[in-house]
């Protein structure tokens, strides 16, 4: 059985998409109410996002922020 091999993804340009709406799930988090199905989805794709880029860039923590800074995949 032959493995079949993916086609050429430009790795940083999904990174820098997924790091949008990663933010504006963020946004969306934070304007709804606890409990809520909007949050709970939020907090889904926030998670779905950042094993996405694990799996693109090997980087666990890519938009995990350090002090008050932001880090966007830039």
């Amino acid at each position: 059985m032959s493995r079949r091999s993916l086609p050429y993804v430009d790795r940083q340009s999904v990174v820098a998409r997924l790091g949008q709406c990663r933010q504006a799930m963020i946004e969306l988090r934070a304007g709804s109410p606890p409990r809520s199905l909007a949050r709970a989805s939020a907090d889904q794709m926030i998670s779905n996002i950042d094993e996405l880029v694990w799996i693109l860039t090997g980087e666990r923590d890519l938009f995990v922020t350090k002090g008050h800074g932001t880090n966007l995949g830039r």
